[in-house]
């Protein structure tokens, strides 16, 4: 029987993965963009007469570099399909746009929509097992995947800040970025100098798939990985946990400990935690000053604000120092503020057309409302950040960017001395860019939530 099959995409990238999923699977029977900030795939095709669903992970843009490219990804899926790690199998890679094809795992994805406890507690107790048989994995299994081994506690520490660190020193093109600069600063400062253990570390973990009866169906997206310690895997779940319930993460940490014969300490999880936001913010802020045109900038700016924010409570918390709200802006427009809203309209009038034109609609529209804010509330806003750089350096400056020079020299000349007072500024700020952000997109909320606090047990 001749399979039914889709007709091609009139969407060019589309049509590029449709038609190498034709020439290199089989038939192509259904076939889906998914309308979301990051292009990918969901297909069914034919292969040796029976359907076979894949998802197509697609590029995240020409102007984003990550410490792990998408070959290294598509080898650490190989890793676990041959020692038994329930994830997708890759079928292949896409070299325009690079794509990796996998299979579609049955299931589905955040168990805080399992309405049952008990069926909701097996999951997440199969999760964390699951977690935990990764990490006895030896290094030496990732050898193809060309991830660096480190040695030692500052390596391990900073196994996959240090790279990230870098691009951002590349990316960011010498501009001064003193709240990125201050936080390499600090975790160079903070380096854990008692942990040996070296494992394989999804920082973005929590993400995985379970179907019906309660059990995990595989592991998701390691594009943000490498060899370290493995309390920053579970450092980076409570970044997964602000959408995705993981439930109670202390707990969690508990059991992963039993596990393991590890002991993670709470102070431990506020250093990955502040370590892997900042990866986020040396990967994204870049993107606010050099963006392409297929990505998505007001998401990536509440990516950015958002992550950067749970960075700055993270060192606070390690600390043990209490942030304090500034006051919020007040309106003082720039000019009309009428323009902003009337774009608004005019793109929300725009006819529907393919999932990728809609959402970059819808994109537009929410870039437009934010640049309303801007320039309702931004000379509030750039009046107390210049106001509290003159506070820490001593000097009133002008504009923001003689601002960002002064208190990037500011930062380097007084060390670890002023750790408290700077976090307190760059809460002020970040505290600031979410308020502007309010409303503006779908990923809108991430500025406005806190990371679930971890408990210090007894013992």
């Amino acid at each position: 029987m001749v399979p039914q099959t889709v007709p091609p995409p009139t969407d060019a990238t589309d049509r590029k993965v449709y038609d190498w999923l034709s020439a290199n699977i089989g038939p192509v029977t259904a076939f889906e963009r998914q309308p979301r900030w990051r292009p990918g795939w969901n297909v069914v095709a034919e292969r040796d007469g029976a359907p076979v669903p894949l998802y197509v992970r697609g590029p995240r843009g020409d102007t984003y570099i990550s410490p792990v490219d998408m070959y290294q990804e598509a080898e650490i899926h190989h890793v676990f399909e041959r020692t038994g790690i329930p994830a997708p199998r890759v079928h292949g890679m896409i070299p325009d746009p690079l794509c990796i094809v996998m299979d579609m795992l049955p299931g589905r994805i955040n168990s805080g929509t399992i309405a049952d406890p008990q069926l909701r507690a097996q999951v997440r107790e199969s999760f964390i097992g699951i977690v935990a048989d990764v990490h006895r994995l030896p290094p030496e299994a990732f050898a193809a995947a060309r991830l660096p081994v480190p040695r030692t506690p500052r390596e391990i520490a900073l196994n996959l800040y240090a790279p990230s660190q870098a691009i951002f020193r590349d990316r960011i093109g010498g501009r001064a970025w003193p709240l990125m600069e201050f936080a390499w600063a600090w975790l160079n400062r903070h380096i854990p100098q008692d942990r040996t253990r070296v494992t394989f570390v999804n920082y973005d973990g929590g993400q995985f798939l379970f179907d019906d009866s309660g059990a995990v169906t595989g592991l998701i997206d390691f594009e943000v990985s490498s060899l370290g310690d493995p309390a920053a895997g579970l450092a980076g779940m409570r970044l997964r946990d602000s959408t995705e319930p993981l439930g109670d993460l202390t707990q969690m940490i508990a059991r992963y400990e039993e596990l393991s014969g590890d002991v993670i300490s709470r102070a431990l999880i506020e250093f990955h935690t502040a370590g892997f936001c900042a990866v986020n913010g040396f990967l994204m802020w870049p993107l606010m000053f050099d963006s392409a045109p297929e990505q998505d900038y007001v998401a990536y700016l509440n990516y950015s604000v958002g992550t950067s924010r749970w960075m700055i409570r993270a060192m606070a918390d390690y600390m043990g120092i209490t942030l304090v709200d500034p006051p919020e802006p007040v309106e003082r427009p720039l000019g009309f503020s009428q323009a902003s809203r009337h774009l608004v309209r005019h793109l929300g009038g725009f006819a529907d057309g393919t999932a990728a034109q809609d959402y970059a609609r819808d994109s537009a529209a929410h870039l437009a409302y934010y640049m309303g804010r801007v320039n309702d509330f931004g000379l509030s806003v750039l009046d107390a950040d210049l106001a509290d750089v003159a506070r820490l350096t001593g000097t009133r400056h002008d504009d923001w960017h003689s601002a960002q020079q002064a208190l990037s020299a500011w930062i380097i000349n007084a060390g670890g001395q002023a750790e408290a007072q700077l976090l307190q500024h760059f809460h002020n700020w970040l505290q600031r860019q979410a308020f502007l952000l309010r409303g503006s997109g779908p990923a809108a909320f991430l500025p406005t939530v806190d990371l679930q606090p971890i408990r210090v047990r007894a013992g």
